[in-house]
């Protein structure tokens, strides 16, 4: 049994009664999960059967804003790993986040009822650094951004080392630290409107020493239910610290209706994802992506070989 069998068999055992899920966490009417294609990206790990989606009214379109749009320098972050490029739209790899995303918009469209609160709220995460989350983050939110009636935001809650924050140029902008700090701020006023996709971006603002008590606090969580309820349509994606090296990852998975586990393929170990799941809760929505798989193939000598896939080696 492979170590991401033996995560998911655990993440069962401790989900089973929980909320219905996408990959990890899995419904009770799961029987036999289903696994994804293999990827040169990120391969989605196998899914448990998920209700149908709330039909969004026809008349619904994305947001219009007239604040000016900022630039993100899309070929630095094409060169650097962190974004798909053209030749990775068209081998296939950004079709695969099409099939990463399709559950996670089907949970986030639950009624409040069926699938509780903050569905929306994603983070992102991972065991420990360099398994890929920025990468998968700001690639979600490029695929999920392509649909046409919802809107994304991206917030970089990975306050200790906000890449986000940097790779698109908003080293020098207040965010959501500032956002915590002061009772006065309002959230529109702090959001960056992107011309990536139209993509709105909360950078992670100013360092400061009580990140960690900040995240935990009331304050946070009434900036995430804002989040979450102000605009039915949007989907909010927190690309996070690191489990196993920060309390802020532990104090932002109690704030969000969905976690995704990044998982770094031969590299994460049975140990290291096991103990990020005992962190999470198991009654959330938990899912994981495998990430820099080697995609096995058959050649005509009738013998399989394998290629590293795509993926960054940041965070």
């Amino acid at each position: 049994m492979s170590l991401i069998e033996n995560a998911l068999k655990k993440l069962q055992a401790q989900g089973a009664q929980g909320a219905h899920g996408t990959q990890g966490a899995q419904s009770a009417q799961s029987t036999r999960p289903t696994t994804g294609a293999a990827a040169s990206s990120a391969s989605l790990l196998p899914t448990a059967a998920s209700p149908a989606p709330t039909v969004l009214p026809s008349s619904r379109k994305k947001a219009t804003l007239d604040s000016p749009k900022h630039h993100v320098p899309t070929e630095a972050l094409v060169k650097e790993g962190l974004l798909l490029g053209a030749s990775d739209q068209q081998n296939g790899i950004a079709d695969q986040f099409r099939k990463i995303k399709r559950p996670l918009i089907v949970n986030a469209l639950l009624p409040v009822v069926a699938g509780g609160s903050r569905m929306n709220v994603i983070m992102i995460a991972s065991a420990l650094p360099k398994a890929g989350k920025t990468f998968c983050s700001v690639n979600l939110a490029m695929s999920m951004a392509l649909e046409r009636d919802l809107n994304v935001l991206l917030v970089d809650a990975d306050v200790a080392k906000p890449h986000i924050t940097r790779a698109f140029g908003l080293a020098d902008k207040p965010g959501l630290i500032d956002l915590l700090l002061d009772d006065g701020r309002e959230i529109p006023d702090l959001l960056v409107r992107t011309d990536l996709h139209d993509i709105q971006v909360l950078p992670a603002g100013h360092n400061h020493a009580q990140a960690t008590e900040l995240l935990a606090s009331d304050r946070m969580s009434r900036i995430v239910n804002e989040f979450a309820t102000r605009y039915p349509d949007r989907l909010v994606l927190l690309d996070s610290p690191p489990l196993l090296l920060t309390s802020e990852a532990h104090a932002l998975a109690g704030q969000v209706g969905q976690i995704t586990l990044v998982v770094e393929a031969g590299d994460t170990t049975h140990q290291q994802i096991t103990q990020a799941l005992h962190i999470l809760d198991s009654n959330k929505s938990i899912n994981l992506i495998l990430n820099k798989s080697r995609p096995w193939r058959w050649n005509p000598a009738g013998e399989y070989y394998g290629g590293y896939g795509y993926g960054y080696d940041g965070q």
